[in-house]
């Protein structure tokens, strides 16, 4: 026959387990209403990119920068998620499929893309490895603008492939600079605050 104490045991043990399972879910819906409201302003700021003229880029880069913040509260395993599903939510939206894929080919994907290779250890080599990832798929969406649009991109016309290609690779090491300085900003003075 048990005994009160024996009782109170066994209830202290159920009590503690609904607790740590409480503490799970609870962690659990916050991962998924910040993962949520994180989608939802990368849709708006990929939206924004089709009505505010001008500041297409601009749009692109804060949007990818939303990628940054899910890999660095969640991990690149959530990244991955996050980003197929901006990608599968976006393909609803009223945009231009081609600056669509055009995106998710480049600044969708650089978050995970950085992630991974910045784990290497040489500065060096990562710069290296950066400057390749931009150009393969800085010339195959040249390729493939050309190719789904019929037309070579207007400034391809204008200027030397070379020459658009050198000042897009300045923009690309400015962004990766930029990039790297929101992380770190975010991780050292925001991300203590998000609870």
């Amino acid at each position: 026959m048990m005994t009160f104490a024996d009782y109170a045991s066994v209830c202290y043990v159920l009590a503690y387990a609904a607790d740590k399972a409480s503490n799970i879910m609870r962690e659990k819906s916050k991962k998924l209403a910040r993962s949520a409201i994180l989608l939802a302003i990368m849709m708006i700021l990929i939206y924004l990119r089709t009505i505010v003229p001008g500041y297409q880029l601009a749009f692109y880069f804060l949007a990818s920068l939303v990628l940054g913040i899910i890999i660095i509260e969640y991990g690149p395993k959530q990244g991955i998620i996050f980003t197929i599903s901006a990608f599968i939510l976006s393909l609803i939206m009223p945009i231009d499929k081609i600056l669509l894929l055009l995106f998710y080919s480049f600044f969708g994907i650089y978050g995970l893309i950085k992630h991974l290779i910045e784990k290497i250890k040489s500065r060096i080599l990562i710069m290296i490895v950066k400057l390749i990832y931009f150009s393969i798929v800085f010339f195959i969406n040249m390729y493939f603008a050309a190719i789904f649009t019929g037309i070579v991109p207007a400034i391809m016309l204008k200027y030397n492939i070379w020459i658009v290609f050198g000042i897009s690779l300045v923009v690309f090491i400015l962004y990766d600079i930029m990039y790297s300085s929101f992380s770190d900003f975010y991780i050292n003075k925001i991300k203590r605050y998000i609870k």
